[in-house]
């Protein structure tokens, strides 16, 4: 009876220290601090600027999600390649930079070609927006081509 107990007793130790260990790496971990920004969106319309033509995109399956300093657009329907890029949200502005194709297997590779870009309503390697609306559950953003109009998922 005796040895049942310290082996209960050593069993809960052990717990505790896993459980410090995971609380002291949990302490490292960088939380984003981008508000509303933060999530998954689904591109739902493109406005041209200059024309005022609309395209509905809410059956193409395009998204972006940001998270910490990282923005993922992905195709749900795999047509277009996925892409990870760098951001910048300050004030009403937002700059997406530094776009990598992803290649889990084999790594991100560098993109110097706007075309896997263009159908995520990105048309420069270094993009600038307006940001002309921006809540928990939508989202609107202006470059000098375009206006792209998201909903939160």
């Amino acid at each position: 009876m005796v040895e049942h107990k310290e082996e209960i007793v050593m069993k809960r130790f052990l717990i505790y220290i896993i459980i410090g260990i995971g609380l002291t790496a949990c302490s490292d971990v960088e939380f984003s601090d981008n508000g509303n920004l933060d999530g998954f969106w689904q591109l739902s319309r493109v406005d041209t600027v200059l024309t005022g033509r609309s395209v509905d995109y809410r059956e193409k399956g395009l998204t972006w999600s940001f998270q910490g300093k990282l923005l993922e657009v992905r195709d749900v329907w795999k047509v277009y390649q996925d892409i990870v890029m760098s951001f910048n949200h300050t004030d009403n502005q937002l700059k997406t930079f530094s776009p990598f194709l992803v290649y889990r297997e084999e790594g991100d590779w560098p993109i110097d070609d706007t075309d896997y870009l263009k159908p995520y309503g990105i048309n420069r390697l270094e993009e600038n927006y307006k940001v002309l609306e921006l809540t928990s559950s939508e989202m609107t953003l202006e470059s000098d081509l375009l206006r792209l109009h998201f909903k939160k998922y």
